[in-house]
């Protein structure tokens, strides 16, 4: 285990569990003046699931998407005094769990804060645990926020 933890990784997806995560992380990074990285995850397989229901072309939806989650992340650094922070905002496409430990190897971070939204049961089957997976595979400690 790394001696300082200089950057953290936060993923966001833009539920009350992720902006306590990020708040959590926030005060981390302030502590050990490190970088504060947060990365939104825009989960393909779901939305190829919802351009049948909206009828749109999926190029059309991911760059809708893209465009709002980038506006999002951007306010939430900002709101939380991004000119102090060291660090970036990051958007992915793909499967959440896979990005977030791809972006967590790319940056060489030294933790990951995670929000989880403590799904159980027949839920939990369907939609998974992104945090579980996260935390079973990543390389790096990981704090899991509930």
């Amino acid at each position: 285990m790394k001696e300082n933890m200089r950057k953290v990784l936060v993923p966001v997806d833009f539920s009350s569990t992720s902006n306590k995560a990020f708040l959590y992380a926030r005060e981390m990074a302030d502590c050990w003046e490190g970088e504060l990285h947060l990365v939104h995850v825009l989960d393909t397989e779901f939305l190829s699931g919802a351009v049948h229901i909206t009828i749109e072309p999926l190029d059309e939806s991911v760059a809708k998407w893209e465009k709002r989650a980038e506006e999002k992340l951007k306010s939430i650094y900002h709101e939380a005094g991004g000119e102090a922070l060291s660090g970036e905002i990051h958007i992915r496409k793909g499967k959440p769990p896979e990005e977030i430990l791809q972006i967590a190897e790319e940056l060489d971070v030294d933790m990951i804060v995670i929000g989880s939204h403590g799904r159980t049961g027949l839920e939990r089957a369907i939609f998974g645990s992104v945090a579980e997976k996260v935390t079973r595979l990543a390389q790096v400690p990981v704090l899991v926020i509930k």
